[in-house]
């Protein structure tokens, strides 16, 4: 029969669906009038990539060893690649913008080191393997994540022990180093992620070598599939696993904040490099630890 003005067609015989076919298809489509179902983030595959900047604001002492702000100003140059889903290949390059020409430090013992800084800090390459999601353990009552990262890097002394809270003193003849560390994520709640990312740290110099440990830890809070904030708590150990700060050891701790809009990620974060101080370690108070830092990547 040919369909009257305003009213829908009529199906074709042997198109009228089967009860299978609409129990297989019941919840599929939202009801009349109700929203899409919230899909999540965008997981990522193979071939996908970011790349950015990120611009760090540290303490750090000028030529007559005032700390202040703008005597350093720092710039990661980073990229990440998806060769899986679960398995990335990452770049590093940092860069001191803005330094001192010279600054001399106290030395344990006594007296006085000069030190040339330099611009260009060296490269890193990493990667960085997750495993599949395991399996609900009995006696587990979170989801845990786990991976490893192994990184190898060509830098000028001891730049391998500095983490990026830290100013970019650069100084010295280019290494190689290496980084193997453990990747823990423990999915908390809805809402809680703990990350855990334990780290031996080594370095050949001159006839010898620097190891280290640092641990970097993190809350992080979700809100919503766009913005997330952490806030973290990290050990980095001085050479040979040094803890105290006379020895180069730091303990630090900040806040960041990350957003989401289309294909840019923004993190910006703040915090102290250290909380422990010593006047021939590289913080003499608390104050001269403080650090900004501001990171903007395009995601693909």
């Amino acid at each position: 029969m040919p369909s009257q003005p305003g009213m829908p067609a009529m199906p074709a015989p042997g198109q009228y669906p089967s009860p299978t076919q609409l129990s297989q298809t019941a919840g599929a489509y939202p009801a009349p009038g109700q929203p899409l179902a919230d899909q999540g983030p965008k997981q990522p595959k193979a071939g996908d990539f970011d790349a950015g900047a990120q611009a760090r604001f540290p303490n750090g002492p000028d030529a007559m060893g005032t700390y202040k702000t703008w005597n350093w100003v720092a710039a990661d140059v980073k990229g990440r690649y998806f060769l899986l889903p679960t398995v990335t290949a990452n770049f590093n390059m940092p860069l001191a913008i803005i330094h001192p020409d010279t600054i001399t430090k106290p030395i344990d013992g006594g007296g006085m080191s000069t030190l040339s800084p330099k611009l260009f800090g060296g490269m890193s390459a990493r990667l960085e393997a997750t495993l599949p999601k395991l399996p609900k353990m009995p006696f587990i009552k979170n989801d845990i994540d786990l991976g490893l990262s192994l990184a190898v890097s060509y830098m000028h002394d001891g730049a391998v022990l500095l983490s990026e809270k830290d100013y970019p003193l650069f100084t010295g003849d280019f290494h190689p180093g290496f980084n193997g560390a453990l990747i823990m994520k423990v999915k908390l709640s809805d809402l809680f992620d703990f990350s855990l990312l334990p780290a031996w740290v080594w370095q050949k110099e001159g006839d010898g070598s620097l190891t280290a440990f640092q641990m970097p830890s993190a809350l992080i809070i979700k809100l919503g599939n766009a913005l997330k904030l952490s806030i973290d708590l990290s050990i980095y150990t001085g050479n040979n696993y040094t803890f105290g700060a006379d020895g180069g050891g730091r303990l630090g701790t900040g806040a960041a904040l990350d957003l989401k809009i289309g294909p840019i990620l923004a993190h910006l974060g703040g915090g102290f490099a250290s909380l422990l101080t010593s006047d021939v370690g590289p913080y003499p108070t608390i104050s001269d630890s403080v650090y900004f830092d501001f990171n903007v990547k395009y995601a693909k």
